[in-house]
C-alpha cells in the first residue's frame, strides 16, 4: 500500500485496574503505542467500555471525531472499532492492535498490521483459536508450566 495519506493506532485491552476493556486510538499511527505513552500521552484517547452494554456506536464516533476523521471515514472508524469489540469479546481477547490504521490517499481506512494476544486462561474455551496455537512461539516457563 503505496498510497497512504496518513496512520493511526487503535487497540484495546483489558484494563485489569477497572476490569474493564478500555479501547485506546492515537493520530500516531505506526510507532510503537509505548513510546507515545510515554513521551507525548495526550495524544493518546481512551474509551472505557461498559461489560453490561459493551462498546457503542457513540463511543467509537467520539473517538473519530476526536482523530480528525470526517464523512464516510466515521463510518468506517466505528464499523472497525465495533467489530474488534465484538472480537474481544467472542475470542477472550487480552489484546488487541491495529497499527498501523491508515488513512489511504482516497480516504478509506485500510487496517495494515494487527496483532492479538488470546487470555490464555480462555482457550479451554476457544477450541478453534486453540487448533492454531503454534508451541514455538510460547514462552518455554509458560508452556512447561501449563503442562
Amino acid at each position: 500500500c503505496t498510497d497512504i495519506a496518513n496512520e493511526l493506532y487503535l487497540g484495546a485491552v483489558v484494563d485489569r485496574t477497572t476490569r474493564r476493556v478500555v479501547f485506546m486510538a492515537s493520530t500516531e499511527g505506526g510507532v510503537e503505542i509505548e513510546t507515545v505513552a510515554e513521551e507525548t500521552p495526550e495524544k493518546i484517547l481512551k474509551a472505557e467500555i461498559d461489560p453490561i452494554v459493551g462498546a457503542q456506536p457513540y463511543q467509537a464516533r467520539e473517538m473519530a471525531f476526536k482523530l480528525g476523521l470526517s464523512g464516510v471515514q466515521i463510518k468506517q472508524f466505528t464499523k472497525i472499532f465495533l467489530g474488534l469489540a465484538k472480537m474481544f469479546e467472542d475470542l477472550d481477547v487480552a489484546l488487541i492492535e491495529i497499527n498501523p490504521l491508515v488513512i489511504k490517499e482516497d480516504g478509506d481506512l485500510h487496517c495494515l498490521d494487527a496483532k492479538l494476544a488470546i487470555d490464555g486462561n480462555a482457550l479451554y474455551r476457544q477450541p478453534k483459536v486453540k487448533a492454531m496455537q503454534d508451541p514455538t512461539q510460547e514462552d518455554a516457563r509458560e508452556a512447561h508450566a501449563a503442562e
